[in-house]
C-alpha cells in the first residue's frame, strides 16, 4: 500500500533531514557522555557529507578533554549534547579547539588501521 506517509522522509538539502535534524544524528541513545569519539565516527560514517573533528573542549571542570564532533555547512554537531550550532557558538559555548578533520573516508580509514574509534591524532 504505497502512501505517501508510508514513504522515508526525502532530505530537503544535503546535510538536513525534513524536520531540521542532522543527518548525521544518531537517535534513540541514552548514554551519550564518554562516547563521543564513537557517536561521531558513526554519523559521519551515516552522512559522509558532515566532516569529523578531533579536538578539545572544555570539561565539566574547567580542564581541557579530548572530544570529536561533526562539521557542514557552517554547522557543529555534537553527539554528547545532541545539538547543532553555528560553528561561533559552538567554539564558544565548549571553548573548541580544532586539531584535526576527517572526511568520511579518511575517518573509515583510520578506525580500520587503528581499530579503535578514535581520537588518531600523534602528538
Amino acid at each position: 500500500m504505497g502512501t505517501e506517509s508510508s514513504k522515508l522522509s526525502p532530505l530537503t538539502a544535503l546535510g538536513w533531514r525534513d524536520d531540521g535534524m542532522p543527518t548525521c544524528r544518531i537517535p534513540r541513545l541514552r548514554k551519550r557522555e564518554g562516547r563521543c569519539y564513537e557517536l561521531a565516527l558513526r554519523g559521519c560514517l551515516q552522512a559522509p557529507e558532515w566532516e569529523l573533528i578531533h579536538g578539545e573542549c572544555n570539561g565539566h571542570n574547567g580542564t581541557r578533554i579530548g572530544h570529536a564532533w561533526l562539521e557542514f555547512d557552517g554547522e557543529a554537531y555534537c553527539p554528547v549534547l545532541d545539538e547543532c550550532l553555528p560553528i561561533p557558538v559552538f567554539v564558544s559555548r565548549l571553548g573548541a579547539t580544532e586539531h584535526v578533520r576527517y572526511t568520511a573516508d579518511e575517518a573509515l580509514f583510520m578506525k580500520l588501521r587503528h581499530w579503535h574509534m578514535g581520537p588518531w591524532e600523534v602528538r
